[in-house]
């Protein structure tokens, strides 16, 4: 969950191409990690998907968009 945050709170700040090329290094990394971790690349895959939304839900709730 502190991963969650401190991703959230970053992209928060960023913006563009920016904030996209930071999203995608980030998933890449994660993805990455998974994978070597011995993960299948479906499996990996939805995690990333999965820490995505938690992220976007995180972003949601820092701008009070979410109660």
């Amino acid at each position: 969950m502190v991963l969650v945050r401190e991703v959230a709170a970053k992209l928060g700040n960023l913006h563009g191409d920016t904030a996209t090329s930071f999203w995608k290094a980030t998933a890449r990394e994660l993805l990455d990690l998974a994978i070597g971790s011995g993960g299948d690349p479906a499996s990996a895959s939805n995690e990333v998907r999965r820490f995505f939304a938690a992220v976007q839900k995180e972003m949601h709730v820092l701008t009070g968009e979410v109660a």
